[in-house]
């Protein structure tokens, strides 16, 4: 593999796991009762370099932290499974809400920036971990930097999470004109149907983990062998 395959591959890979179109919708759910203005949109920015951080991290260093503490990737993605239904159904119920405008509610006396540091640590669970980087970005980014690595590809596996956190960082500015248009009240529904996609993600997740680790239970123990 070229430098260019490596970097088209990886690139679509993981931008189809990050999802950055399709994960608009819990940035907004997250951020939407951030005020004012320009502190969202300072939220939306720093996240960029956030969720970067952590996808290098993973990249060179997912694998060997999890593997260093036993933890396999499927017990990690059905962890995350427990946390998103947890997450999904408070926001079916309303109550998820609440808990937001709890997180964000305005802090007062600081820059919009140092507002929007302020903020990150209590969004970071679960909007960037595990909805932005979850079990199927951390084993992506784990596989491409092995290979990165193996076949002395780095300009290009920096440059592919790099390209990627610019795009969600476009796609969350343009968040605003999307909350102008639905108002408050079509934000609380929209929280609500998202809450029910949430779940079917959540089970999804556990399922995939589950079926991951029996998978490896049965190879492990020599049971169709």
């Amino acid at each position: 593999m070229d430098q260019v395959s490596f970097f088209v591959t990886f690139l679509g890979a993981l931008f189809a796991t990050i999802n950055p179109i399709g994960n608009l919708s819990f940035f907004i759910l997250y951020t939407g009762d951030i005020t004012p203005v320009r502190t969202r949109q300072a939220v939306a920015i720093l996240l960029g370099p956030v969720i970067f951080l952590i996808i290098l991290f993973c990249m060179f260093f997912g694998s060997t932290i999890l593997s260093f503490f036993g933890v396999s990737m499927p017990a990690f993605e059905i962890a995350g499974s427990i946390i998103l239904m947890v997450i999904g159904l408070s926001m079916v119920s309303g109550t998820r809400t609440q808990q937001v405008h709890a997180a964000t509610s305005p802090a007062t006396g600081l820059t919009c920036w140092k507002a929007a540091e302020a903020y990150i640590p209590g969004i970071l669970v679960p909007l960037v971990i595990p909805i932005y980087v979850g079990g199927g970005t951390i084993t992506v980014s784990a596989l491409y930097g092995h290979d990165a690595l193996a076949g002395g590809f780095l300009a290009a596996a920096i440059g592919v999470p790099a390209i990627i956190c610019i795009f969600i960082i476009a796609c969350n500015l343009s968040s605003d004109a999307i909350m102008r248009v639905l108002g408050r009240q079509g934000l609380e529904i929209f929280v609500r149907v998202f809450g029910i996609i949430l779940l079917g993600i959540a089970v999804q997740m556990l399922a995939t983990g589950v079926s991951e680790m029996a998978a490896t239970f049965i190879q492990s123990q020599g049971i169709l062998a």
